[in-house]
């Protein structure tokens, strides 16, 4: 799917309503979503679609404050302001999706939205082996997942705005796994 634009073509949200029914409609047969009174909205696909820009927001947001960004921004050469980190322009990811990382978005963004947005609202917090809290967890994975891989691969994102992602525009990071059997030292302070 396409990323969502308004009307001066800014991109919105990473996903759509159909988005969320195609990896689970179950959500809105079998549980009965009910729209809260104090939203406002009056349809559910309103009300997912509202979650869905502000899921779009939030992963932004959450890629903002990452480390990587800062790493990012250095290596491409943008200058900031310490403490003043620019935003990410969602415009300029995956620029004509050539590479196909506007999928991954989309559905990153529907696992965000599913596991802290939709699923809480009839989720039974009381029981931890409720079916409600392990899809919260399934689907909080499954975000974290493409999350990480997003920003180990970054490879989709136009830092200059040109239309194109070019090789000194691409950052992969890689991941270090090391198998240690020493045992951790603890410090308790009291």
């Amino acid at each position: 799917m396409a990323f969502i634009t308004n009307a001066t073509g800014n991109v919105i949200s990473f996903a759509e309503y159909t988005d969320v029914v195609q990896k689970d409609q179950r959500i809105f047969e079998s549980n009965n979503l009910k729209i809260p009174e104090e939203s406002g909205f009056l349809t559910v696909q309103d009300y997912v679609e509202n979650i869905l820009e502000k899921s779009t927001n939030r992963i932004l947001l959450k890629m903002k404050t990452s480390a990587w960004w800062s790493t990012y921004n250095s290596y491409t050469g943008n200058t900031y302001e310490f403490n003043n980190l620019p935003n990410i322009n969602p415009d300029r990811i995956d620029p004509g999706n050539t590479l196909g990382r506007q999928q991954q978005f989309t559905d990153m963004t529907v696992y965000y939205s599913i596991s802290q947005y939709i699923a809480p609202l009839f989720a039974e917090f009381g029981n931890d082996e409720s079916p409600e809290v392990a899809k919260i967890q399934y689907y909080d994975n499954k975000f974290n997942d493409i999350f990480q891989e997003l920003l180990s691969v970054a490879d989709w994102l136009d830092a200059d705005g040109d239309g194109t992602v070019d090789t000194d525009e691409k950052l992969t990071t890689f991941a270090r796994t090391r198998r240690s059997r020493a045992r951790n030292t603890i410090v308790v302070v009291r």
